[in-house]
Parts: structure tokens; C-alpha cells; sequence
């Protein structure tokens, strides 16, 4: 990390800290406990602040999936020549294929006219940026049934690194009353011996007009009970309220079902033991009528939705899979 990079962070430290200090005076134990994390856990300033590190024992703190332990974890699980399966959009969809149903474009390989026939069949599309991660640069786009118009979206599409791909139908009871298809985010372990350990799955769902559900763009995310597939928490959202009621809608959401939950388990364990060299991933799943749909794989999955809310201890707690 170079000094510009270490000033912006400590300069983050300083309001994160200041604001959960609150001007009660306890500002510099905080600051001093903080570091002292930072040492010894490696905790970075967001999950002591909004992660509720400041809170925890010492024995809660040693079992906690702290930023330093994630990426210890996924260095050791994944291999780095396999990961590309995993980053890459277009790659991950040709290797996964039998679980995705979607039918999509990768724009660099495609003609005219077979962009022309995907038109025909797809007026309104999802254009995916394979180069942004956490959903930069998703967005709908209609294509144009005029010719000369489609011409003009192809050429400016076919020069970008980008994936043109159909919406999917999600089941109905999936929808959260805005635009985005809302997805299930399921963490896997495969441990040395080939079996799938699937936890802390988590609902993440869009708020008003979002494309995407994604918690770094405003969606709220609950955690889902592993067993039963209903969720049990408030949310986790960037504005820091644990909503029990979805934003902008009058869905409760302790107890909310998720469907198909049965397939979930059995699908995503399947595919897990497709790419045994990576053998942790955050798996992006999609809920239509007939079952599930992969929408991504992520080698380096967002840590904050593991450790941020609900339960906690998946450091403790996924050491024996490892």
C-alpha cells in the first residue's frame, strides 16, 4: 500500500471511528481497541464499525472471518489458474452451461447477424461489462427492431469487452417490488475428501428502480436459514438500517420463503464439484419456476456478507473443511 493509499485510510478510519463514537468520549479507546484489531485480528475499519467488530469478545473476535483470514482462505483453496472460470463472465457460462439457461452473446465474438437474430428473439437485453465487478455497468438496453439503428448498437457494443444476455424470469414470490432480478448468494467449501459444505446463504434483493440487487448498489440482504430457506435476519444495507421490512414495499421479512429451496442445495452442491480446483466460491443463483439459474461465480466472494450480520464465527467455523 503506498502513502496516498495509507492517508485515504486512515482518513476513513477517522469518520468511521468519530461517527460510532458519537461525541459520547470514546473516541480514543475506540481508536485504540481498533488498532489493536487491526494488529492482531486483521480487521479492517468497516466490520469493527458497521460489522459490529467494537462488540464482540475476545473469543468471538478469534473465530471471526476477519479480511486478513478471508483472503488466507481463498489463496489457499483456489488456484489461480482456475480462477479465470470464475472471474470471467463468458468463461464461466460455457463451463457451467448445463446451469445456465439464459442465452447470451459475448459481443467481441459475434456477427451481425447473429446479434440481428438475438434481437429478434430478445427485445430488451442485460449488458454485463466483463471487466467491473460487484454490478458496475449493468444495465438493460432495448434493442431496436430498425436496421439501421441495430446496426449502430452493434457496432458500438462489439468493440467493448461486454456480455449481451437475456433477462430471466424469476419466480414471482422472487420479486421484491422493484426491477432487478433478486438473487441468492450461497458460499461452498468443498473440503479435501470432495464433499460440498454450503453456508451463510444469503437473500439479496434490489430497492426501487436498481437493475441490479447487489449491497455495494443499494440492495438489502437477509440471511436465509440454511435448512428451511426462509430468511431470519434484518437487512444489511449500505444506509446502515436493518430493515424488517423490504424498502418501499409491505413484505415482511422474517419467515419470508424462498422458493425452491430444495433445488437450491442440490444444484449448487452439483456444481460445486464441477470446479474442484476452486473450491471456495460465492455462487450468484437465480430462482425461476422450474428451479435455478447461475448468474456468477466468485472466487473472492464479498467477506462482509459473511461476517457482517446474522450469524457470525465462519472462521471458527469453516476451519474443519479446510
Amino acid at each position: 500500500m503506498n502513502v496516498k493509499a495509507i492517508i485515504q485510510y486512515l482518513g476513513k478510519c477517522c469518520r468511521e471511528i468519530s461517527e460510532l463514537a458519537n461525541g459520547k468520549g470514546e473516541e480514543v479507546s475506540y481508536w485504540f481497541d481498533y488498532l489493536w484489531c487491526a494488529a492482531r485480528y486483521g480487521c479492517l475499519v468497516r466490520q469493527y464499525v458497521y460489522g459490529e467488530f467494537y462488540r464482540q469478545s475476545s473469543i468471538d473476535r478469534k473465530e471471526s472471518m476477519t479480511y486478513r483470514r478471508f483472503i488466507k482462505v481463498f489463496k489457499k483453496l483456489n488456484r489461480s489458474d482456475y480462477v479465470h472460470l470464475l472471474e470471467n463472465k463468458r468463461d464461466f457460462n460455457i463451463h457451467f452451461a448445463s446451469y445456465v439457461k439464459r442465452e447470451w452473446m459475448y459481443m467481441p465474438e459475434t456477427d451481425f447477424n447473429t446479434f440481428c437474430e438475438f434481437a429478434d428473439r430478445h427485445g430488451f437485453v442485460i449488458v454485463k461489462p466483463l471487466n467491473l465487478c460487484e454490478g458496475q455497468g449493468v444495465h438493460g438496453l432495448q434493442l431496436p427492431k430498425d436496421e439501421d439503428k441495430r446496426k449502430k448498437v452493434y457496432e458500438e457494443l462489439s468493440g467493448k469487452n461486454i456480455m449481451v444476455e437475456q433477462c430471466i424470469k424469476q419466480h414471482k414470490d422472487m420479486n421484491m417490488g422493484g426491477r432487478s432480478v433478486n438473487t441468492i448468494r450461497m458460499h461452498t467449501i468443498l473440503d479435501k475428501d470432495g464433499n460440498v459444505h454450503c453456508f451463510k446463504p444469503v437473500f439479496r434483493a434490489g430497492v426501487g428502480d436498481a437493475v441490479v440487487d447487489n449491497y455495494c448498489a443499494g440492495g438489502c440482504c437477509y440471511e436465509v436459514d440454511l435448512e428451511l430457506g426462509v430468511l431470519i435476519t434484518p437487512s444489511l444495507s449500505k444506509d446502515h438500517i436493518k430493515h424488517k421490512i423490504h424498502p418501499g414495499t409491505d413484505k415482511i421479512v422474517y419467515g419470508y420463503q424462498i422458493p425452491n429451496w430444495d433445488k437450491v442445495i442440490i444444484d449448487i452442491t452439483k456444481a460445486a464439484k464441477m470446479l474442484p480446483q476452486c473450491r471456495f466460491i460465492g455462487w450468484d443463483i437465480a430462482i425461476t419456476d422450474d428451479g435455478i439459474e447461475l448468474i456468477e461465480g466468485n472466487h473472492n466472494p464479498d467477506y462482509e456478507l459473511i461476517e457482517f450480520f446474522g450469524t457470525r464465527g465462519w472462521y471458527a467455523k469453516t476451519k474443519k473443511w479446510i
